[in-house]
């Protein structure tokens, strides 16, 4: 078989191809997870590389894909081998909680496909007839790439042989070796980015985090940050009354009666925690503050909805009003 695309073959089909970026997250996460768990070299599963499923919704020739999964795979005489029954038990999962999505394709590594991928991709014709293949290639360099790293191929079906290229003749011999000269390959398809408002709110954050040491870092990095060191040293100051409880018992350290009277007392504190009555007043400080957010979220909402009734009304004004203007003209020039 020849190369699985020459770089060259563009999709013709038509789709209008849509991508969300969570997908685009779940690959670049699968593939660094997994550099860094087995390094470059390759492993007794074969060459370092990655597969998944993507998931989405089809309605014509418009295509929407939302998010993606991890498969596992085996590595069987230099063929890769996707566990099936793990990705039926997977998308019936899927289905549970996004029942309008639908299986669209699959993901891996490289620069381009190859006979391997198409080997890939014969098993995903089992659930799909004309699965889309999403391509990362983790070796371009990002200070010199003008596009995503990202391609999204279609499967086209060539025929290597015909009757007439035979001789014309068409005879049953002919026939079959036109058939079995028949090859599966790759045409590269155009694609956009749609990004929803909760994944832009997730971007940006995830943007910010990476860079949470400067002054532009995100502010729940900051607090997340402030509350583990809090609970660090919480810790550390624990296990160091441990260990000054354990040495007096010992008789390593003399006992100071002041110091073992205020531990008692942190320690005769703690059992309170779990009564009845500090249950019950917690739940209720929960319950307030979540209905002061509440609020806080309803009142948002009803200024935002103020803002867009005077602005509806400032253009109904001013429509009306120019109606009028011409109105007027139109009489005084009829008189």
């Amino acid at each position: 078989m020849v190369n699985a695309y020459d770089g060259t073959r563009e999709s013709t089909s038509g789709f209008i191809i849509t991508l969300h970026p969570l997908v685009i997250l779940n690959i670049t996460d699968h593939f660094t997870r997994l550099r860094l768990q087995s390094g470059d070299a390759s492993n007794a599963k074969g060459p370092l590389t990655i597969f998944g499923a993507v998931i989405g919704t089809q309605s014509g020739r418009e295509i929407e894909v939302f998010n993606s999964f991890e498969l596992p795979y085996k590595y069987v005489d230099g063929r890769f081998v996707i566990d099936n029954a793990y990705f039926v038990s997977k998308q019936e999962q899927f289905r549970q909680v996004f029942p309008n999505y639908d299986l669209l394709g699959w993901y891996s590594v490289g620069s381009h496909p190859t006979d391997s991928d198409i080997h890939v991709h014969t098993q995903f014709l089992e659930h799909n007839d004309s699965p889309l293949f999403l391509q990362l290639n983790p070796d371009i360099n990002p200070a010199i790439a003008k596009d995503l790293p990202l391609s999204i191929y279609e499967s086209v079906l060539e025929l290597g042989g015909s009757a007439e290229a035979a001789g014309g003749t068409s005879t049953a011999a002919t026939a079959a070796a036109a058939a079995s000269a028949s090859s599966l390959k790759f045409a590269k398809s155009k694609y956009k980015i749609e990004t929803g408002e909760a994944e832009r709110i997730a971007l940006d954050h995830i943007a910010r985090s990476t860079n949470a040491d400067s002054d532009r870092g995100s502010s729940m990095v900051a607090n997340l940050t402030g509350q583990k060191n809090a609970i660090k040293m919480l810790h550390a100051r624990v296990q160091i009354l441990k260990a000054y409880v354990r040495d007096v018992d010992n008789g390593t350290l003399a006992p100071d009666h002041e110091l073992l009277r205020q531990i008692a007392s942190v320690c005769q504190r703690l059992p309170t925690v779990n009564s009845q009555d500090f249950r019950h007043e917690f739940i209720s400080d929960y319950n307030d503050i979540l209905l002061n957010t509440y609020l806080a979220a309803i009142t948002k909402g009803a200024h935002a909805v103020n803002e867009l009734v005077d602005k509806i009304n400032i253009a109904t004004a001013d429509r009306k009003s120019g109606k009028r203007g011409v109105a007027s003209m139109g009489s005084s020039i009829y008189v």
